[in-house]
């Protein structure tokens, strides 16, 4: 499998949570990585200095995953930055609020859809273009056990990323031929609500994951260079006990 070494990456959505992990993860395993943030300045700043201590290029860019001429500007300033583009991570999602679905309005609706399908869509179109010229890339998209199973109290949020595993297997099929891979990492309970410690009675290994096991899965599909087009689901088997 092809080093890390030298890549250059973008994660959007990469100041906190899971996506800071799988940003720390890709710079330790010897990338450059610059990130997005939508409002969280200070998190952001923060994660691009703790990339550069590893001796990393990285920085930092606002970017609302809602807007496509933002995600647009994004990958352009991660060109500009990186001097080119390797890998695409898209983590942002929105809309994850509980609610039943006949109380599901228009701004709930629009914020899942549009950061997690649209953004990744015009993201990834503006990364294939830079790609393509060079010859090949990888796009990873963060997509959810939701996209998979019924969450009837989230079913803006569970459409939103049904709609991101099947918008990247399009993507997938459709430039193949041009050397560049997408895929897709679903996570399961792999990060609780702030003071919550989860039992982990959902999974069938006992316990809770960690933003790590998600980010060891990019990691793994980056690195991978016979795989595109797969869903690979971290959930500690949380899909078997439906």
């Amino acid at each position: 499998m092809p080093p890390l070494n030298g890549q250059r990456i973008l994660v959007a959505g990469g100041a906190h949570r899971v996506g800071k992990a799988i940003a720390l993860d890709l710079a330790h395993g010897g990338a450059d990585v610059v990130i997005s943030y939508h409002s969280a300045v200070e998190d952001a700043a923060q994660t691009a200095a703790e990339i550069e201590v590893l001796g990393r290029r990285s920085g930092a860019h606002q970017a609302d995953a809602t807007q496509p001429a933002d995600m647009r500007a994004l990958v352009d300033w991660a060109v500009d930055i990186l001097g080119g583009l390797d890998v695409y991570v898209h983590c942002p999602s929105g809309g994850f609020d509980p609610r039943p679905a006949a109380e599901i309005d228009e701004e709930l609706w629009d914020s899942a859809l549009d950061s997690t399908a649209k953004g990744f869509m015009f993201a990834s179109q503006t990364a294939h273009r830079y790609m393509a010229a060079q010859g090949g890339g990888v796009v990873v998209a963060i997509t959810d056990v939701a996209g998979i199973q019924a969450w009837p109290k989230f079913a803006a949020h569970c459409a939103a990323k049904a709609a991101l595993i099947q918008l990247m297997k399009c993507l997938a099929a459709d430039w193949g031929a041009e050397g560049i891979r997408v895929c897709g990492v679903a996570p399961g309970p792999v990060l609780m609500p702030k003071g919550e410690r989860g039992s982990g009675e959902e999974t069938v290994v006992g316990h809770i994951g960690s933003p790590e096991d998600v980010s060891r899965a990019v990691r793994f599909c980056i690195e991978s260079d016979f795989l595109t087009g797969q869903n690979v689901i971290v959930d500690g088997g949380r899909l078997l006990k439906q």
